[in-house]
């Protein structure tokens, strides 16, 4: 995988947008309308914020020292699990986050980003699998 792509895209989207998360959550909730359900009572949009910031930090720890990001992963997908979240939603959650930044930086969006980031999808299906990871 293509570290230092992704890192290019997240300055870049930095740079460009104060806040994402509206786009990434456009884009989950297009693709998997039932989980705007589990957002009605995140009026302000804080919890999204906040889901957002924890997947971004996790990627960061992955990409790097890789302290804790499979555990923390694995976690997430059991607590999810108890409110009905399925559990293919967490490498969406990535690839929604890829799509809302390739519409941020428009032409600025490279295909060597784009490839990173489905890589990085792969690899997080692989650890919400449960199989042995491929970095």
């Amino acid at each position: 995988m293509d570290t230092q792509a992704i890192l290019d895209s997240l300055d870049l989207v930095a740079e460009r947008s104060d806040d994402p998360a509206p786009q990434v959550y456009e884009r989950l909730f297009a693709r998997y309308p039932e989980t705007e359900a589990l957002f009605v009572g995140d009026k302000r949009g804080a919890a999204r914020g906040q889901m957002l910031r924890q997947a971004t930090e996790t990627l960061l720890d992955h990409l790097g020292p890789n302290i804790y990001a499979a555990n923390f992963l694995k976690a997430e997908l059991r607590n999810h699990d108890d409110i009905g979240v399925p559990g293919d939603i967490f490498p969406r959650f990535y690839q929604a986050m890829a799509e809302a930044f390739a519409d941020i930086l428009g032409e600025d969006w490279t295909p060597d980003m784009q490839a990173a980031w489905n890589d990085l999808t792969a690899q997080v299906e692989q650890i919400v699998q449960g199989e042995p990871q491929t970095i």
